[in-house]
């Protein structure tokens, strides 16, 4: 099993969640008025990197820069 130490509070998560069902959403309805293939393919990969961040609760950017967002008890 992943051992990954929780960089992402609560209140992130959940922007983070609502960023990536909004942005897939977005792509999905508003296809045809996107128009470009590699910009519908970039925001699809940020909608998924905050996915994965969402379900994860940790990002790999705020982990190189050494950030975390969940309380210290």
């Amino acid at each position: 099993m992943l051992n990954i130490k929780h960089n992402l509070c609560a209140i992130d998560r959940i922007i983070r969640g609502i960023i990536a069902v909004a942005l897939i959403v977005y792509v999905v309805v508003f296809f045809d008025q996107i128009g470009d293939m590699l910009l519908q393919i970039s925001i699809l990969i940020f909608a998924l990197m905050n996915l994965i961040s969402f379900v994860l609760g940790w990002c790999p950017v705020y982990n190189i820069a050494n950030i975390n967002t969940c309380k210290k008890g």
